[in-house]
């Protein structure tokens, strides 16, 4: 498996060579979405169709059912429009996958349509303003602005330095 985490749905199913690998490379995306704050930032992590994985894996479907259904369902969540490639055919699992410790009525929508019946994680939580900065990016802009004061003060002390000079003559 690599070692960065997926930050797409289309890099979740990258590198996944047996079923086993699918539930630890959702959970790594799922942390990524933590990070999320806008439904700009979210629609650019999940317009990109995901490789089908069906044929690689021979799971009957389950793992590309899941990854569009929980796509739909963040969507819903959000109030954002799902992409288009969640609605494929060929992402809906062959027979049904049913979770045997939850009330079935307690499904979402999109996992039902999908032959899915569990309780996903929601790891969405938008917010209305201007979308988070990374520590990296704080600390670049504040470098510069640092920089830009030390550059108004050094003016500042040349002129006035010129001005005592002139006062003394």
């Amino acid at each position: 498996m690599p070692l960065s985490p997926p930050t797409t749905a289309a890099e979740v199913t990258f590198d996944i060579n047996e079923v086993s690998d699918f539930q630890p490379r959702l959970q790594q995306w799922q942390n990524e979405l933590k990070q999320i704050s806008s439904a700009r930032e979210l629609r650019v992590r999940i317009q990109d169709a995901p490789p089908l994985l069906r044929s690689r894996l021979k799971d009957h479907g389950y793992c590309d059912a899941y990854l569009a259904a929980y796509v739909d369902w963040i969507c819903q969540l959000s109030k954002t429009t799902a992409p288009n490639w969640v609605t494929q055919s060929n992402r809906i699992a062959d027979s049904a996958c049913i979770d045997e410790a939850i009330d079935l009525s307690q499904t979402p929508k999109p996992f039902r349509a999908r032959n899915l019946f569990t309780i996903p994680e929601n790891v969405i939580q938008l917010r209305r303003g201007r979308p988070k900065k990374s520590a990296a990016h704080k600390l670049k802009n504040n470098a510069a602005r640092q920089q830009r004061y030390r550059q108004r003060v050094k003016a500042k002390l040349a002129r006035l330095e010129q001005l005592e000079r002139e006062l003394t003559k």
